[in-house]
């Protein structure tokens, strides 16, 4: 089952990379894009874990989608 989180603040390639770097921590299962700025997980994850990994990242909000 995917899981999918809105990720506001990102505005470059390496925001994507700080982001993605953060979210392997919870999953290693993840895809992080900038257009649309979105986080896919490709394993159930805890909402609460991935808003303070992205928090840890930089200045992002994370919102779950669906």
């Amino acid at each position: 089952m995917q899981q999918e989180f809105e990720i506001t603040g990102m505005h470059c390639g390496g925001c994507v990379s700080r982001v993605t770097k953060a979210l392997k921590a919870v999953a290693d299962d993840v895809t992080v894009t900038l257009d649309p700025p979105r986080a896919v997980f490709g394993e159930p994850v805890d909402p609460d874990a991935v808003r303070a990994a992205v928090a840890k990242a930089g200045d992002y909000a994370v919102r779950p989608l669906g």
